[in-house]
């Protein structure tokens, strides 16, 4: 259905274009995340004369859809929220079913601190079509943004019983439920995607680094815990998993979004200048893009096994979108750094992006130049 295809593309709460700036390290590790930008700088620069312009618009054509979304979406760009909130629900009075208008409500409200409202708008594209598994991922994805990891893993779960062969569904639902601490349950919905001879090599790849991630710390358990037989049994299956980037690494990236038939890239550049993308699949060092996932919602990642001195650039370009989407994607970054170590630390970083052909910078990982010269955690 192509209003919930357009719904997906703007899933998710409005998140502010200021970078967040925290330099976050874990003690005795040689690595540390300065968070960036969540969309792209200059982002909400909108001039009040092309504010004019576009409320003529909806003025002379006050049926014409895109129109109303432009000016909307405008309207909340420029931080206008109150503005953006009354021509929002002026577009829903002459089009109540349309859920894009829904959706946009919701975000309005939630930047506003309107919680409940927020939430209850969101809820109404469930509501209007609760067999559509599309409209629970859709809702999903604005929880998971929210923060709201329990409400997104029951929508997820309602999506995947109607749809049981979506393994990038499947991939989503495994994740939210290792993000909850059900480690038994992930590993179990990982497992099966990577044993399904239908998966997408896109999905099962990154389904096996997580798989792993999961094992490998049982594995580190169960040593830990004198259980020496349980713990060769778990390394076992990982080796059996044959992972080109193992299971220890200094740097792991993950990238996903929210819109189908779209193309949302991943680049990391690293402290050489050397960037990791699509065209160029690995670095000098070692360095990986596993997947360009060119259909929509990924994931692709990245692995530096040996991260070099100095900092690592996280981006996320918006390259190319479906005939059927809005011109906005948006989703999350996860950046583990220190993969499989006893220092290891996992930071998820949301996006938005507005339009193909935009760039942004979610985090740089630094690298300390003192502790590599002391052979760092190698």
């Amino acid at each position: 259905m192509r209003t919930i295809t357009r719904l997906a593309a703007l899933a998710g709460i409005l998140l502010s274009a200021a970078p967040v700036g925290a330099d976050t390290a874990v003690p005795g590790s040689r690595l540390s995340i300065v968070l960036g930008d969540r969309e792209p700088a200059g982002a909400d620069h909108v001039s009040d004369l092309a504010l004019a312009a576009l409320q003529t618009a909806v003025d002379g054509a006050p049926g014409d859809r895109t129109a109303r979304f432009a000016l909307v979406r405008a309207l909340m760009r420029a931080h206008k929220l109150d503005a953006a909130l009354t021509a929002a629900k002026a577009w829903r009075a002459v089009d109540a079913y349309n859920l894009v208008v829904v959706r946009l409500i919701g975000d309005i409200q939630s930047e506003l601190g309107q919680r409940d409202l927020a939430r209850r708008a969101y809820s109404a594209v469930v509501e209007l079509l609760p067999k559509d598994a599309s409209a629970h991922r859709a809702l999903a994805s604005v929880l998971k943004q929210a923060g709201d990891l329990q409400g997104a893993y029951d929508r997820l779960i309602v999506a995947a019983a109607m749809t049981k062969d979506d393994r990038r569904l499947a991939f989503e639902l495994a994740d939210v439920a290792n993000r909850l601490g059900k480690a038994d349950e992930a590993r179990e919905r990982f497992a099966a995607i990577v044993a399904d001879p239908t998966t997408p090599e896109a999905v099962r790849y990154p389904s096996a680094q997580r798989l792993a991630q999961i094992d490998h710390a049982a594995a580190r358990a169960a040593r830990a815990a004198g259980e020496a037989d349980r713990a060769k049994e778990l390394e076992a299956g990982l080796a059996a998993l044959k992972l080109a980037g193992g299971t220890e690494n200094d740097i792991k990236v993950y990238l996903t979004w929210d819109t189908d038939r779209s193309d949302v890239d991943l680049w990391v550049t690293s402290p050489a200048g050397e960037k990791v993308f699509y065209s160029h699949k690995n670095g000098k060092d070692g360095e990986a893009l596993y997947d360009d996932v060119t259909t929509g919602y990924g994931p692709e990642s990245y692995t530096a096994p040996h991260a070099q001195a100095g900092d690592y650039l996280v981006q996320v370009n918006y390259y190319g979108a479906g005939r059927s989407n809005f011109s906005e994607a948006r989703g999350e970054v996860v950046v583990i750094l220190d993969e499989g170590k006893a220092t290891e630390s996992r930071h998820v970083l949301p996006y938005r992006l507005y339009d193909t052909g935009q760039t942004v910078t979610v985090a740089r990982v630094h690298v300390d130049r003192h502790a590599v010269a002391l052979g760092g955690s190698k």
